[in-house]
C-alpha cells in the first residue's frame, strides 16, 4: 500500500505586475519610465508600481530607489536626481486599474492548468512602510504540482519551464517549489536573495576544490569555460527549488516580512531585533501570541506545514470548453486527418455555441492532447487578431497548428478551451447578402493564418510612438499579444489621460507617405556651402529642384546616444514629385528620407 505523496506548493510571482500589464499591452512604453498610481482621499498620486525597462545608463552607476507609497511628486524628484530633468518629462503616468489587473491574472491562471489542475490567486502583497500608505495588490499564482510535476521532468525541469515560458510572452516571473504555500511564496519572493546565497557557496565549494587539487597536473590544465555572457554562477536566477521538510533551514535567513505579517508587528519585532525568519521561530509561540494574537502563530504554522493552508481554485470562468476522450489510446500516425478534423469542429462548435448567444467571439483557443506518456499533455494555442465565431476558421487555425506541431506516439484524448473572448464586432448588414460575405474580412483572416503558422513573434504591426525622430517614431508590435489579446481590442481597462497616449506621433508641418528605413546618401548640386539644392540625383535621374519648404530643425538630446541634428526640407521638382530630403549639421551632407508620392 503506498503511501500519499507530500504536498508540493509552486509559486509563481510577477513583479511590479501593474506596470508589466501595460507594457503588454503598449510595448512603447518600454523606452520610458511607467508610473502606476493610486489617488487618495485628498487628491495626491501615490505610486503603487514603477519600472523602466530601457533606461539609460549613468555616469556613476546609480539606480533610483522608488518604493511603493510613493507620492509621485517624490518619485519623480528621485528620478530626476539620477536620470535627469528629462527623465521626469518623458515619465508615462498611468491610473490604477486593479480589476483590470486581476482579470489578465486569472486568464493567466487559466492558461497555467496545463501545469496542474489546481490553480489559485496568490496572496495579497502588502507594500508601504506606514500603515496609512500600505497598498495591497495581487502579484502572483500558486499551482499544485504534488502529483503534476513528474510530467515535467521533475520539479527542476517544471520550475524552470515556467519561468522560460513566460519570459517568451514578455512576462517577468520569479518562481519556486516549497511544501506549503507560504514556504514558496517566501521563496519566490526573495530569489535574488537565495540565489545570491548558493552562488556564494558553490564558488567557495569551488575554491575549496581548487586549492586541494592545486598539486594535480591533470586539474590545472583544465580551464572553465568562458561564456560571452560571463560565467554561469554570475547569471541571474529567476527560480528556487526547496527540498522536502527543508524550508526552516533554507529560508530562515529571509526578512519576517516575506510571511505577510502585518506592518504594525513587523515593526514591533523590529525595535527588538527580531529581523529574520529563523530569529522569529526561536521565540515562544506562547508570548507571540498574547503579544500579537494568533495571527503570527497561524502564519508560522502554515509556514511549517503544522496548520492547514489549502488553496482556493479559481472561480469557473463563463468560458466553455469541451472534452473527448477515446475509449483505448490512439496511435497518432493511425489517426485519420478527415475525422481529427471532424473531432476538432464538433469541440470548437460546443465551446463557440454558448459565446453566440451573448454576442462574443472567441480571441484565443487552447487545443489539448492528453497522453499515457511522462512527457505530459501536448498543449497548442491558438491567438485571433479578432474576436470570430466562425467555426470554420477557427478549426483551419487548430489544423495549422497542428501541422507544424511534432504530436505525441499515443492520444487518450482531446480538449478544447476558449481562453479569452471579447464582443464581436458590429458590421453593416446588407439587404440581400452574397453567400462568400463573412463576418471577418479577407485581412483579418490573413493575419490568423499567418500568426498560427509562423507564430505570434513573426506577425507585427506598426504602432506610433511620441518621438520627434522618424526612425524611432514607430515599433513593431505583435498583432497577437500575449492571452490572445490583440491589438486592436485589448482586455484591460486602464484609464489613462489623453497626454500619457501614445497612440499619436509627434509630428512637423508635413509628413511624406513613404519613409525610407533608412536615409539614402545624394549627390546634390547648391548655389552655396549653405545654400538649399539647385539638383539631386537618384535612382540614376537628375531632379532639378522647383521650389522648396523649409527648413525644419530634428534635433535629439544627448542621453539617446549619437545627437542627430537635422535641417529637413520638402523639394519640388520639375518632374512633379515632392521628395523630403535633409542636411546633417555634422557631416555636412544631404540625404533623401521619403517622397511624398
Amino acid at each position: 500500500m503506498s503511501g500519499k505523496s507530500a504536498s508540493r506548493i509552486m509559486t509563481v510571482v510577477l513583479p511590479r505586475w501593474p506596470v508589466q500589464r501595460q507594457l503588454l499591452q503598449q510595448p512603447g512604453f518600454r523606452e520610458f519610465p511607467v508610473f502606476v498610481c493610486r489617488k487618495n482621499a485628498r487628491g495626491v498620486l501615490s505610486v503603487v508600481s514603477w519600472a523602466w525597462v530601457m533606461p539609460p545608463e549613468t555616469r556613476r552607476g546609480f539606480q533610483p530607489v522608488i518604493q511603493s507609497g510613493f507620492s509621485l511628486s517624490e518619485a519623480l524628484a528621485v528620478l530626476t536626481s539620477v536620470y535627469g530633468e528629462w527623465a521626469s518629462r518623458v515619465a508615462r503616468i498611468l491610473h490604477e486599474d486593479s480589476i483590470g489587473d486581476i482579470r489578465v491574472l486569472e486568464t493567466l491562471g487559466r492558461w497555467c492548468h496545463r501545469f496542474s489542475p489546481v490553480v489559485a490567486i496568490g496572496p495579497d502583497v502588502i507594500r508601504g512602510k506606514v500603515k496609512k500608505q500600505s497598498t495591497r495588490s495581487v502579484n502572483s499564482l500558486q499551482i499544485d504540482v504534488s502529483d503534476t510535476a513528474r510530467f515535467f521532468g521533475g520539479e527542476l525541469s517544471l520550475v524552470r519551464m515556467v519561468v522560460w515560458v513566460l519570459a517568451a510572452r514578455g512576462i517577468h516571473a520569479r518562481a519556486a517549489i516549497a511544501d506549503t504555500p507560504a514556504a514558496s511564496w517566501v521563496a519566490a519572493l526573495c530569489v535574488d536573495r537565495l540565489a545570491a546565497k548558493n552562488q556564494q557557496a558553490s564558488s567557495d565549494f569551488c575554491k575549496k576544490i581548487s586549492r586541494s587539487a592545486r598539486g594535480s597536473t591533470c586539474l590545472e590544465k583544465e580551464k572553465p569555460r568562458s561564456s560571452r555572457h560571463g560565467h554561469w554562477l554570475s547569471r541571474q536566477q529567476r527560480w528556487v527549488l526547496v527540498p522536502s521538510g527543508q524550508q526552516r533551514q533554507i529560508l530562515g535567513s529571509m526578512p519576517i516580512m516575506s510571511l505577510r505579517l502585518p506592518v504594525d508587528v513587523v515593526d514591533s519585532l523590529a525595535e527588538v531585533g527580531v529581523e529574520s525568519i529563523s530569529q522569529l521561530l526561536r521565540l515562544p509561540r506562547v508570548s507571540l501570541q498574547e503579544r500579537f494574537g494568533p495571527v503570527v502563530s497561524l502564519q508560522i504554522s502554515r509556514f511549517l506545514g503544522e496548520a492547514s493552508d489549502p488553496l482556493t481554485p479559481l472561480q469557473e470562468s463563463d468560458l466553455s470548453g469541451a472534452t473527448h476522450s477515446f475509449e483505448m489510446p490512439v496511435l497518432s500516425r493511425d489517426l485519420d486527418y478527415k475525422y481529427f478534423r471532424q473531432l476538432i469542429e464538433s469541440l470548437v462548435h460546443q465551446c463557440i455555441r454558448p459565446l453566440v448567444v451573448t454576442n462574443r467571439g472567441a480571441s484565443s483557443l487552447q487545443v489539448r492532447l492528453g497522453t499515457n506518456g511522462v512527457r505530459g499533455s501536448t498543449i497548442l494555442e491558438v491567438g485571433l487578431y479578432k474576436p470570430t465565431a466562425k467555426t470554420s476558421h477557427l478549426v483551419d487555425l487548430v489544423m495549422l497548428r497542428f501541422e507544424r506541431t511534432h504530436l505525441p506516439r499515443e492520444i487518450t484524448g482531446v480538449s478544447v478551451e476558449v481562453l479569452s473572448a471579447d464582443a464581436l464586432p458590429c458590421r453593416q448588414q446588407t439587404l440581400f447578402r452574397s453567400p462568400v460575405q463573412s463576418d471577418m474580412s479577407q485581412f483579418e483572416i490573413l493575419l490568423n493564418r499567418l500568426t498560427s503558422r509562423l507564430g505570434s513573434g513573426a506577425v507585427v504591426e506598426p504602432q506610433l510612438l511620441s518621438d520627434i525622430q522618424p526612425e524611432a517614431s514607430w515599433v513593431a508590435a505583435p498583432v497577437v499579444h500575449v492571452m490572445g489579446t490583440s491589438g486592436s481590442c485589448r482586455s484591460g481597462h486602464a484609464h489613462e489621460s489623453k497626454k500619457t497616449q501614445v497612440s499619436k506621433s509627434v509630428v512637423g508641418p508635413s509628413r511624406p507617405i513613404f519613409l525610407l528605413s533608412r536615409p539614402q546618401l545624394l549627390e546634390v548640386s547648391s548655389l552655396g556651402v549653405h545654400g538649399v539644392p539647385v539638383r539631386f540625383s537618384w535612382k540614376g535621374r537628375v531632379h532639378v529642384v522647383m521650389r522648396t519648404r523649409g527648413p525644419e530643425r530634428i534635433e535629439t538630446a544627448w542621453w539617446r546616444g549619437p545627437t542627430v541634428r537635422r535641417d529637413y526640407y520638402i523639394c519640388e521638382t520639375n518632374l512633379g514629385g515632392r521628395f523630403w530630403i535633409f542636411r546633417g549639421l555634422q557631416k555636412r551632407a544631404w540625404f533623401l528620407h521619403g517622397t511624398y508620392g
